[in-house]
Formats: C-alpha cells, structure tokens, sequence
C-alpha cells in the first residue's frame, strides 16, 4: 500500500539513519552550550581521593606516617567525608578522623562525637574524642561531659582532665551550667583533692566578673584543701593548682572595685 496517497510523509531510509546519528550530537552540545552538563568539583575529588588513600595509611602506617596524614586532614574542606570513618573498626583511623574534626570545629559532627564517646572503651580514642568536643563547643556536649567528670567508673585520668575541656564552653550558653558543676564537685567531691585541683584549674578559665564572688565563697574550701595536700606531698602540681586559684580569687579586681 502507497501510504504516501494519504498524506503521510515517507523518509528515505538514509535520512532517518542521518538524523538518529546527528541528532544526539546536536543535544549534547546544545547542554554544554547551556551549561548543564553535570560537572565534578575538582576540591571535592581530589578530597575524596586524599581521605581515602589516608585512611590506608592510618590502618596500616608507623605513627609518624599516621601523624603525617592527620595534618593532611587538618586541611580538608569537606569535612563531612571525614564521618562515615567514625566508625571504623580500626581505633587508629578513628583517632585521625576525630583529631581532625575537633581541629576543624566541625559543629555538625558533635552528634555523632557525642555518641561515639559513651559507646567506646580505648583511652586513646577517648581521650580525643574530649579534646575535640573541646574545640567544637557545642552545648550538647556538656551534660555529657559534666556526667562522665562525676563517674567514679571512668578512667580517673579521663575525669581529671574534664575540667579544663569544660572550661572551652566559658563563652557558650552552657556557661552557668559548667560554673555550677564544678561548685558541684568542690561541694560533693571535697575529699577528692586531686580533682578538685584540676576543677580549680577550670574554675581559673572560667573567671569573670560576673562569676567571681560566685566563686570567691568557696576561698575557705580551697584553701583547706590546698593545706591538706601540701601536709601529705608537698608543694606538688596539685598543691599549685589551688595556690594558682586562690591567688587569682583573691587579688580580681571587679569594674566596680
């Protein structure tokens, strides 16, 4: 049947070939003309690669390789390729993600750093975690800190060097809170020199002229404390703990003194 004799228009077979050859061509180039083309960022890609290649060193590399690409990531601008080795098996390259994220400030990670802090036994990666959460500052992270500081089933080296991680949070609205655990501690925990010297030491960061007569009612404490320990070690790091506050406490000056 001549399918011409009712209007319908014929191809010859070599035109229909041309077309479906031309016309894909013509399309892509009509989308890179237009700037539509899908286009991988070069930081992102080149991160992705780094990271990846860091990791293998953490798992495998002496620690002087291990430091070496930590710092690498002190340098990355998408931090967040950093969080899916948060959990890794291996603590070493937890260690080196955590490190970095803490240096970076990373906010969006304190979640998930929080989390990872109540659900891991290594020291090490413990102890880092603390420092990061430390630089980051976010709020979530002091109810969390606060508890662990008063845990007697916490590493003791863990809680003592609590303090001066809370002391970070100081210009944060988490403030009063960090001011009130440590009277906490020097109320409760009085007969525990050792960490109420390093809770002195936070009290010294956190010192200001709103807060210092809150403070200075507790002079009495300390200063009992510090004679105790002075009588059973000396004048040791932690008799200069409280000597340092003390002094601090007693010669402040307020804008209205």
């Amino acid at each position: 049947m001549n399918l011409g004799a009712f209007g319908t228009e014929t191809k010859s077979p070599f035109l229909s070939g041309l077309i479906r050859r031309v016309l894909p061509l013509f399309c892509c180039g009509l989308i890179l003309l237009c700037g539509c083309g899908s286009k991988e960022d070069p930081v992102l890609v080149r991160e992705q690669k780094m990271i990846k290649e860091g990791v293998e060193i953490l798992r495998s590399g002496t620690a002087v390789q291990r430091d070496s690409v930590i710092r690498t990531f002190y340098k990355i601008e998408n931090s967040d390729l950093l969080y899916p080795y948060l959990y890794d098996p291996d603590p070493n390259v937890q260690i080196g993600v955590v490190s970095a994220l803490g240096y970076l400030k990373d906010s969006s990670a304190a979640g998930a750093l929080n989390d990872l802090l109540k659900n891991v036994d290594d020291y090490l990666l413990q102890e880092t975690i603390i420092y990061a959460l430390g630089e980051i500052s976010d709020t979530s992270s002091v109810p969390i800190l606060i508890d662990m500081m008063k845990d007697d089933s916490v590493s003791r080296d863990l809680r003592l060097s609590i303090p001066i991680t809370l002391a970070a949070f100081a210009k944060t609205p988490a403030a009063s809170r960090v001011e009130q655990a440590f009277i906490d501690l020097l109320e409760n925990r009085s007969e525990d020199i050792e960490l109420c010297s390093y809770v002195a030491v936070g009290i010294l960061e956190v010192l200001k002229p709103s807060n210092v007569e809150r403070f200075r009612k507790y002079l009495p404490l300390l200063r009992q404390m510090a004679e105790k320990r002075k009588a059973s070690s000396g004048e040791d790091g932690i008799w200069s703990n409280f000597q340092l506050t003390i002094q601090e406490l007693e010669s402040y000056k307020t804008p209205a003194s």
